[in-house]
C-alpha cells in the first residue's frame, strides 16, 4: 500500500531532477549569450530566477521526511502544468512516530485536500489560480494540516455532503471520494476538519488537526 501511494510522486521528484540537469547547458548558453551582449539586468533577473527555482528543489530533496519531500515536489510539478502557484509549508524537522500518526496517512489527507484544490482553482483565471498546502507540528501534541484555495464558494448543501462517498460538486469524471477518505482518516485519528470559507477574498480554508497520541 506504501508504494502504491508513492512510487508515482517519488518518479516524479526523481524526473524533475532529471529535467533541471538535463537543461543545465541551455541555461549556461544563455547565461554566456546575455554576458556577451551586456544585458545585465537581464541576466540578474534570469540566473535570480534559475537559483530559486534549484534551491526550491534542492530543499525539498533534503527534508528529513522522504515521503512529504516526494509529495511536495510531485504536486509542484502538476501544479506548473496546470499553470497553478502552489505554496508549501512543511515542518523543518519530522520527527513524527509512525505508531503514532503515519506519514502515508498523512499524504492520502494532504493529497486529496490538494488535487480536490488543483480541480476547484483551475476553474479560474490563470493569474488567480493559487493553491496553499501547510503542516505545522505544534507543541509536539498536535499535527495541523491545512490546503486553502481559490474557488467558487461551498454552499451549505455541499458543505453538509461532500465528505460523503460518491458526492461530487465537479460532474461527470469525478469518483467523488477523495474528501471522503480525507473525513475517514480524520475520524481514524479521533481528529477535527473545518471547511472555512474567507469573505471577500474567494479563499476556503480545509484545516485538520490530529493530536498526537497513540490509537
Amino acid at each position: 500500500m506504501t508504494q502504491e501511494v508513492y512510487v508515482e510522486e517519488i518518479n516524479d521528484m526523481f524526473t524533475s531532477i532529471r529535467g533541471q540537469r538535463h537543461d543545465f547547458l541551455n541555461h549556461v548558453q544563455v547565461i554566456h549569450t546575455m554576458a556577451q551582449m551586456n544585458k545585465v539586468d537581464q541576466l540578474k533577473s534570469y540566473v535570480a530566477d534559475l537559483v530559486k527555482e534549484t534551491r526550491d528543489v534542492s530543499e525539498i530533496v533534503h527534508h528529513s521526511s522522504p515521503a512529504l519531500a516526494a509529495f511536495i515536489q510531485a504536486k509542484t510539478t502538476v501544479a506548473l502544468g496546470r499553470d497553478i502557484r502552489f505554496t508549501y509549508v512543511l515542518p523543518d524537522n519530522w520527527n513524527v512516530e509512525e505508531t503514532t500518526i503515519k506519514a502515508i496517512d498523512i499524504i492520502k489527507i494532504m493529497g486529496n485536500l490538494v488535487d480536490n484544490a488543483f480541480d476547484e482553482t483551475e476553474t479560474l483565471p490563470p493569474d488567480e489560480r493559487k493553491v496553499h498546502a501547510a503542516i505545522h507540528i505544534k507543541d509536539d501534541r498536535i499535527i495541523e494540516l491545512q490546503v486553502t484555495n481559490k474557488g467558487r464558494p461551498i454552499s451549505a448543501k455541499d458543505k453538509e455532503h461532500i465528505f460523503q462517498p460518491g458526492y461530487s460538486t465537479k460532474g461527470d469524471g469525478h469518483s467523488g471520494l477523495g474528501l471522503a477518505i480525507v473525513m475517514e482518516r480524520v475520524k481514524h485519528y479521533n481528529g477535527n476538519l473545518a471547511v472555512q470559507p474567507e469573505e471577500g477574498t474567494g479563499n476556503t480554508h480545509f484545516r485538520i488537526t490530529l493530536p498526537l497520541t497513540a490509537i
